[in-house]
């Protein structure tokens, strides 16, 4: 499965980015889209270890800024703080884990919210920079409320099915090495 593991991830997140910036208008609840992107790769730095995730970042934001309406070096840096996170809190190690599925859950639906927010302030202030200026008062009621409510909920269903498949072999990994007494 090593050899087929970073192919795998590498096209699971290609149609992830393109199924975003295809279909996220269509599945706005709040009145904005869904972040799929953001929320799969902080629940991914939850999950599993932290070199997986920084692979994925700079790549989904090259891909969310070729495809999107947006500047590639804004996606990446949007997507940056996940990097961080996946580096200090480094949930995933080598010994078995201890901690609560519950604690994780919640770490990952804090981190959704933290990077819903630095996402937004990121790209806030490019339009800012780049454009005659925003209605801050409007965009922090529409878009930055309703981005975070979606992604924090969406977020709490999307968790799931990122550890679920996942830690089967990381459980499997762990049990068969703390064999010996």
């Amino acid at each position: 499965m090593s050899i087929l593991r970073w192919p795998l991830l590498l096209s699971g997140l290609f149609i992830l980015v393109i199924f975003q910036t295809s279909t996220s208008e269509a599945f706005a609840i709040f009145g904005v889209g869904p972040q799929l992107v953001l929320i799969v790769l902080c629940c991914w730095a939850i999950v599993r270890p932290p070199v997986e995730t920084l692979t994925m970042i700079p790549l989904a934001g090259v891909g969310l800024g070729l495809l999107a309406y947006q500047g590639m070096a804004e996606s990446v840096a949007a997507l940056a703080p996940i990097g961080f996170v996946a580096l200090t809190w480094n949930s995933h190690s080598e010994s078995p884990r201890s901690t609560a599925v519950a604690i994780e859950w919640a770490r990952a639906i804090l981190l959704i919210a933290v990077a819903t927010l630095l996402h937004f302030a990121a790209h806030a202030i490019a339009v800012e920079i780049s454009t005659t200026g925003v209605n801050w008062i409007a965009a922090l009621r529409t878009v930055m409320l309703g981005s975070l409510l979606e992604n924090v909920l969406v977020g709490a269903v999307i968790y799931w099915f990122v550890r679920i498949p996942t830690s089967g072999s990381a459980s499997l990994g762990a049990s068969t090495r703390s064999v010996s007494y």
